[in-house]
């Protein structure tokens, strides 16, 4: 099938990665009003179809390719947005982009902080965001329940999501009423407790286990190796000390009663060549008295058997520590009240990073034994499982029935609903938290499956990627049971359809809330409602959603006002 030609106008956004994170970015930029061209490796699989249902543009090709940029309009384009989960890939294509078009707004994703940081300093207008790091807070905050406030850096003030009543002193704004069924109510009014933004209390010091004990210096390598050999198995021990005595008494003996006057060096290999079987026959006990011959004998038969022991208890040892990583030997077996993270992708290995900086004891399942994210979880000391999640006995392995919550957060939604659905059925009091890529799915399965949460990383995402391809910028993003609410910073154009009107009135029609608003007249915080707002003012709204092609298009912010307009 062949792809419209894109618009000869330019000004729309080229969106590179129709994975789950960029169909969900589409639909955000589809919301603003944007016009859009995908670049797709196959124009037929199942999110291209929904992507030109969309009323998107496809043009199929790779996306670091130069000529492939050209073709989606790249010269005379708005914006890129490159959603990937390829670091080097993604920084291919904007390179790429830039030498097409140097002035290009740039919005890439990078799991890599360092890397993000310094490509963000390299190109003129380019921000970095980690699709994870967007959507991890959101977990964490399902997983701990009560015992964590999800943080939002606002005007260089840290606000928290918590609950409490619209009146209570910091309480900045009511968010939302959530139901049992998981539907919200959005910035509701009463004196009940809801969920609110409020000024954030200081961060409780992280616990630490051993308080007491102060940081030590790293042990050199005879001391580490001291500290393996003495937490080794006691048979291996044993051996390796009888070997020790053994070979230390055949030197002191050879080198003092030979009759051939070895030295200490031909009395050390003396006794290793008889103690192995390897002798060479240059040195031997053919001429020397009895009680010497005797010794030698049994030095013979007592050294081979010592060091075949001692091979077989290394092998062991060696074999016994990989069966130990795969069968989950080091899950403690008194292990309660811990979180439970299942499948060590992007989010995964953010949440259990996340979990162990907050002191919160932490165990991970992973299923691939090459996971990329293995070694580092081992180096932050996590108790690791890698064995199929699904499976009941993995289940017990990690103790989901005595956890405090159970995160399932693989890149497949089966494997996440059976799993969550398996954790049930052990211990149906246990919370369970789990990752779908369908927020519409995600709601329902909740109501219908009693699972308690279910969230949609690339929803939790896309708005930061739309938004900021719109020229403006997502503080954060907030999971209110079903719902997403965007904290984001807007520029009131001058001549935009918000110019002289009231905060009121621009709440009304965006469905939304003012959280911040600067201009001449200084800094407020939840602004009076009969505020007029002037051309250049700043402000920072809480959005839903949904609303913020219609907040985009009161400030009059690029070329959504235009495409589309308010009633």
């Amino acid at each position: 099938m062949e792809e419209r030609a894109t618009a000869a106008t330019g000004g729309h956004v080229v969106l590179c990665g129709l994975n789950e994170l960029g169909y969900r970015t589409l639909e955000e930029l589809v919301r603003l009003g944007e016009e859009v061209v995908v670049i797709v490796r196959s124009p037929d699989d199942e999110l291209a179809r929904g992507a030109r249902e969309l009323g998107a543009t496809l043009v199929p090709g790779s996306y670091r390719d130069q000529a492939v940029l050209r073709a989606a309009g790249v010269p005379v384009a708005g914006a890129l947005v490159v959603t990937e989960d390829d670091d080097v890939g993604n920084l291919h294509a904007a390179l790429a982009a830039q030498e097409l078009n140097p002035g290009l707004r740039m919005r890439l994703r990078m799991f890599n902080r360092e890397l993000g940081r310094r490509v963000q300093e390299l190109f003129e207008d380019c921000q970095v965001f980690d699709s994870a790091a967007l959507a991890v807070p959101a977990f964490v905050s399902a997983a701990l329940l009560q015992d964590w406030q999800q943080r939002v850096e606002v005007d260089g003030h840290t606000l928290a999501v918590r609950r409490a009543s619209p009146g209570d002193p910091g309480v900045l704004l009511a968010l939302a009423r959530v139901r049992p069924d998981g539907s919200a109510e959005l910035f509701p009014g009463g004196d009940d407790q809801v969920l609110c933004l409020a000024e954030a209390p200081p961060l409780p010091a992280r616990r630490n286990r051993h308080p007491e004990r102060p940081a030590l210096e790293q042990p050199g390598r005879l001391a580490a190796a001291w500290t393996v050999l003495l937490g080794a198995d006691v048979r291996l021990r044993v051996t390796t000390a009888i070997v020790l005595v053994l070979t230390v008494t055949g030197i002191v003996i050879f080198w003092a009663f030979s009759e051939q006057n070895l030295d200490l060096i031909d009395a050390v290999y003396f006794t290793v060549t008889i103690m192995t079987t390897t002798g060479f026959g240059d040195i031997h006990l053919r001429n020397a008295p009895a009680p010497l011959q005797l010794y030698g004998v049994a030095l013979m038969l007592s050294g081979t058997a010592a060091l075949a022991i001692l091979f077989a208890l290394i092998t062991d040892a060696l074999i016994s520590a990989r069966l130990a990583r795969v069968l989950g030997a080091n899950i403690p077996r008194g292990l309660h009240d811990h979180v439970v993270v299942c499948g060590l992708g992007n989010i995964g290995y953010r949440m259990v990073e996340q979990l162990h900086d907050l002191g919160v004891p932490v165990v991970a399942a992973e299923l691939q034994e090459t996971n990329r994210y293995l070694p580092a979880v081992r180096r932050l000391g996590v108790p690791l499982l890698v064995a199929d999640i699904r499976l009941p006995e993995t289940l017990q392995t990690l103790h989901v029935e005595k956890a405090r919550s159970v995160v399932v957060v693989t890149s497949s939604d089966i494997v996440n609903l059976e799993t969550a659905l398996n954790v049930q059925a052990l211990n149906p009091a246990v919370p369970v938290v789990q990752r779908l890529f369908d927020p519409d799915l995600a709601a329902r399965v909740e109501r219908a499956f009693g699972i308690h949460i279910s969230r949609s990383p690339s929803a939790l995402a896309a708005p930061s990627f739309a938004v900021a391809a719109a020229g403006e910028h997502v503080l954060a993003t907030i999971a209110v049971g079903a719902a997403v609410l965007a904290v984001a910073r807007f520029h009131v154009a001058p001549g935009c359809q918000a110019q002289g009107r009231t905060v009121a009135e621009l709440e009304a029609a965006a469905g939304s809330r003012v959280l911040l608003l600067e201009d001449a007249g200084g800094t407020r915080w939840r602004p009076d409602p009969a505020t007029p707002l002037d051309g250049g003012t700043e402000l920072v709204a809480v959005v839903p959603r949904g609303a913020l092609g219609r907040l985009l298009a009161w400030t009059g912010t690029g070329a959504t006002a235009a495409r589309n307009p308010s009633p």
